[in-house]
């Protein structure tokens, strides 16, 4: 065995040629392999740096070439990079001697050779095209979701689909310029097109994913970004809140629209009953679109939507009221061999459009009236507002973490302290009253409203 060891330790004393760079091994001192520092014969400090394989004693992990040198009374290293055939970022003996040559040159100007390294990467990627900055931006995008400071998920599909399309919207302007070369007006002209059509909100998703991309390629730190700060010369996109219904009135007659049997409906009237389990369960909409049935316990009465779904970024359970429950318990008998609860004539999700194209088609204006989304405005209105003796029903922070609303400092910090199933139990006797309201307001004569005067 020693034998053995001693053979394998056989290093060239110096690097000459290249049969010595291939020759090179790791050294075997005190009965253990260590790394082994073998001089090029034309001096100048340079050197083959040879480190062992842990898995296979007596051969090399990487042959790295260094050169040490002092700079301003400092001894330093400068590594040039691994040992090859000179191809695929690697150096041969003629390559490593080249570049010794160049950092000696460098040293003799007072420059320092791993400096200039730096600054000159640096330089090459500012002069990257805009397009291979959104490419890398987005594949980052692609991987990881961000909330609150953390990586959450991976992102869904649907989201990296839109985020793909606007991307390309950018590439087709912007492509071939590098970040440097985009001036304001060609920015504030691009912009201006989205608004000739009237798609503000497009606009500023575009423009604020030319912001990202931006500073994602500032690697210089120079801070010019022709994307940002472009309100005062564009169109202000004034947002208008989801229309929702919160008059009893109002409330009672969209609430019979949906609960009435569909003549139309197809699949066993699926889409109706996604529409009126989104009314029980006051989701967003696109949760109940992708709703999944292994994310129903049915033990616990409880659906609880995962992280990678929701805009908070983290679980939301929801507490199954007995409406609720009957309504997954009949759609079980539609689609329960399939992996999307509320899946038709494929398993695959519904879309964004659907449960809003089934208010329309029952009369129910969607842009003024009332949309799917507009169920939660209908739901936080009359809990915040609902009164039993003169005083508030529901805790505000009760009706806020059932919306999975996590903006409020307090509502977060129970959400952080309690986690998914913070305040379960008040929420759960929130969301049964809620269905119990609901029949009431369907057939005030077969549910005994919890106090008179209710719907008020």
């Amino acid at each position: 065995m020693a034998g053995k060891n001693d053979g394998a330790c056989a290093n060239p004393k110096q690097i000459r040629t290249d049969v010595d760079c291939r020759a090179a091994r790791p050294k075997f001192d005190n009965g253990a392999w260590s790394p082994a520092k073998i001089s090029d014969v034309t001096g100048g400090w340079l050197y083959l740096f040879v480190t062992p394989d842990v898995s296979r004693p007596g051969n090399a992990a990487s042959k790295l070439w260094r050169m040490d040198y002092r700079f301003h009374g400092r001894q330093k290293t400068y590594s040039i990079g691994p040992y090859g055939n000179g191809k695929d970022g690697t150096f041969s003996l003629a390559d490593a001697r080249r570049e010794r040559d160049k950092a000696k040159d460098l040293l003799r100007d007072g420059k320092d050779p791993s400096t200039e390294r730096q600054l000159d990467k640096h330089r090459q990627a500012a002069a990257r095209s805009f397009a291979q900055w959104a490419d890398e931006w987005l594949a980052k995008k692609k991987v990881e979701k961000v909330k609150r400071g953390r990586i959450v998920a991976v992102r869904d599909p649907k989201t990296v689909e839109v985020l793909e399309l606007r991307v390309g919207y950018v590439k087709a302007r912007f492509g071939k310029l590098s970040r440097l070369d985009i001036k304001r007006p060609d920015v504030l002209a691009f912009l201006r097109s989205y608004e000739a059509e009237g798609k503000l909100e497009t606009r500023d998703r575009v423009r604020s994913i030319c912001e990202q991309i931006c500073d994602y390629a500032d690697v210089e730190g120079d801070g010019y970004n022709p994307f940002r700060n472009l309100n005062g010369q564009m169109i202000a996109n004034i947002s208008t809140p989801r229309p929702g219904v919160t008059e009893p009135r109002d409330v009672t007659r969209v609430f019979k629209l949906i609960s009435a049997p569909w003549a139309r409906a197809r699949f066993n009237d699926v889409v109706g009953f996604a529409l009126r389990f989104d009314a029980l369960t006051i989701p967003r909409p696109g949760m109940v679109n992708e709703m999944e049935w292994s994310e129903v316990d049915w033990d616990s009465e409880r659906w609880t939507i995962p992280a990678t779904k929701m805009k908070t970024g983290w679980d939301h359970v929801v507490p199954l009221s007995r409406q609720a429950l009957a309504i997954l318990r009949s759609v079980q008998k539609l689609t329960g061999h399939r992996r999307y609860t509320f899946s038709c004539s494929k398993d695959a999700p519904l879309s964004n459009n659907t449960l809003n194209k089934r208010l329309r088609l029952l009369g129910i204006d969607t842009k003024t009236d009332h949309c799917a989304h507009g169920f939660r405005t209908t739901f936080s209105t009359l809990s915040h507002h609902e009164e039993i003796k003169d005083a508030k029903a529901w805790d505000g922070d009760v009706v806020e973490l059932q919306l999975a609303h996590l903006d409020n400092s307090t509502v977060e910090g129970l959400y952080k302290k309690h986690g998914p199933l913070a305040l379960i139990g008040s929420r759960t006797k929130l969301m049964q009253h809620w269905a119990d309201r609901i029949d009431y307001w369907l057939d005030p004569k077969k549910v005994m409203p919890i106090k008179a005067g209710e719907q008020s």
